[in-house]
């Protein structure tokens, strides 16, 4: 799932997220997105991620696709009253303190707290998030004990203790709150080492970085405190409140319509927000005004789909 951008040719970004002016497939691998504040982006297809075209036929969990959050989401939640955003309640969960402000189901709890750990405003090593030394065991031992006691944070920020408490959750089938982590992303975690993490780390690929501390943040989940969830939760909702208005429009790719669109993602879910067609000179305005519905439709089959599982997740989490 990468967003691919070929070059930007000019233009600077406006106070507000704005909006699509023009949007158009130019050559068989490059389509062109030009915005109202007067900057124009050519993407390479060949970078963008891919919608299938029965993308509900995946095999995954939830359908996730990169996109960026809308901008009357991001409004929206600007204008909401700070003392109820910032109240610092007790919380059981990090899910129930981030629903309760965000809003949205798995795959917004998800994209949240990705962008957090983009921006560097959520840290797996903040002092919050560090354990304090002791010598204290529980007697007897307990199975939470044993495989988190060599942990130095709330959450197994060391590689290899984390691949080590995934084997494990795996084995025993509580992968959890894993499976709204997209397949991607595991795969990066499980082909990353120590030593290529600190490389990752060290070039400052921060989106590669987040992919993997996403994973390492769900493998913790379980063992953070009040604190923690409350520290997690003010990072999250601080960095999603200043969302980046140059951020760039995420571009998909329906591969069977043969056509490209402009994404966005707020607490409902995806949206279509623009729409390019590889051969418009072959298209009627009929033929267009089809493919635009069958883009819809398979917009909305995948957020159906995303809040039924959401919906029977959420019944699983609460009946324990």
């Amino acid at each position: 799932m990468i967003q691919g951008i070929l070059f930007a040719l000019y233009g600077q970004t406006d106070q507000g997220s704005p909006s699509v002016s023009e949007f158009k497939w130019e050559l068989d691998d490059e389509v062109l997105l030009k915005l109202s504040n007067d900057s124009d982006y050519v993407y390479d297809i060949r970078q963008l991620f891919h919608i299938p075209g029965d993308p509900v036929n995946l095999n995954s969990d939830y359908m996730y696709y990169p996109a960026n959050l809308d901008q009357q989401y991001i409004d929206e939640l600007n204008n909401k009253n700070d003392s109820i955003l910032q109240a610092d309640l007790e919380y059981k969960t990090l899910w129930g303190a981030l629903h309760a402000s965000l809003g949205g189901g798995w795959v917004h709890f998800t994209n949240c707290i990705q962008y957090a750990l983009e921006t560097g405003q959520l840290s797996m090593t903040a002092p919050l998030m560090k354990r304090p030394e002791t010598a204290w065991k529980p007697r007897p031992l307990t199975d939470s004990y044993l495989r988190t006691r060599k942990w130095r944070y709330y959450v197994p920020v060391n590689h290899r203790r984390a691949m080590k408490e995934y084997v494990i959750r795996k084995d025993i089938n509580e992968l959890g709150d894993l499976k709204s982590v997209p397949a991607e992303y595991i795969d990066l975690f499980l082909k990353t080492t120590d030593r290529k993490y600190r490389k990752i780390k060290n070039s400052g690929d921060m989106k590669s970085l987040a992919k993997i501390d996403l994973v390492k943040l769900m493998l913790g989940i379980n063992y953070i405190g009040q604190a923690q969830i409350i520290y997690i939760r003010s990072a999250v909702l601080s960095s999603v409140r200043s969302y980046s208005v140059g951020k760039l429009p995420t571009v998909v790719i329906f591969d069977k319509i043969g056509a490209a669109a402009v994404l966005t993602l707020d607490k409902e879910g995806y949206k279509v927000k623009a729409v390019a067609f590889k051969k418009t000179n072959e298209l009627t305005l009929e033929g267009m005004n089809e493919k635009r519905a069958e883009i819809n439709s398979i917009i909305t089959t995948i957020n159906d789909y995303n809040n039924r599982l959401f919906m029977k997740q959420l019944e699983n989490y609460y009946s324990k």
